[in-house]
């Protein structure tokens, strides 16, 4: 019988599927302004919508596959899963990147900032917690004693 799914871990999995529903709306809302207002200068409209289609794709797949790894307790899904803010930091650098200047107003910066950045911070913080490290067997390393 697998141990008892630690509460800090059922709430990281919920989070995991918030953030997937969000990036999917998110990705949605960006590819809407590229295809209506165009790339930014020097990326064709087509390069850009790719880019955000791509990038906010993995993420959305990865938040989905990360919910279903950390059903098991293994040290390889523990990783995995905090390899999440890579995707994070792409995201948001692609969509600042590829939304003309002139159409990144007030809901882009906070879909960027609050729902990845603070969302992923959440995640960070709920999949350090001890209960969720013991659970996929991560331990500290032991110190060493000093010489009295």
């Amino acid at each position: 019988m697998p141990p008892a799914i630690p509460t800090p871990l059922r709430y990281l999995r919920a989070l995991l599927l918030i953030m997937a529903v969000l990036l999917g709306l998110n990705t949605y809302g960006r590819l809407g302004v590229v295809w209506t207002y165009g790339a930014s200068d020097g990326t064709s409209t087509l390069v850009g919508v790719a880019l955000l289609a791509i990038v906010g794709c993995t993420f959305l797949l990865a938040c989905v596959g990360a919910f279903f790894l950390l059903g098991a307790p293994a040290k390889r899904h523990w990783w995995l899963t905090l390899a999440l803010p890579l995707l994070t930091i792409a995201n948001i650098a692609v969509a600042f990147a590829v939304i003309p200047a002139d159409h990144v107003g007030i809901g882009l910066v906070l879909d960027a900032y609050l729902c990845n950045g603070l969302l992923t911070l959440v995640l960070v913080i709920l999949l350090l917690k001890r209960s969720v490290r013991v659970y996929f067997g991560i331990r500290r390393p032991a110190t060493t004693a000093k010489a009295a």
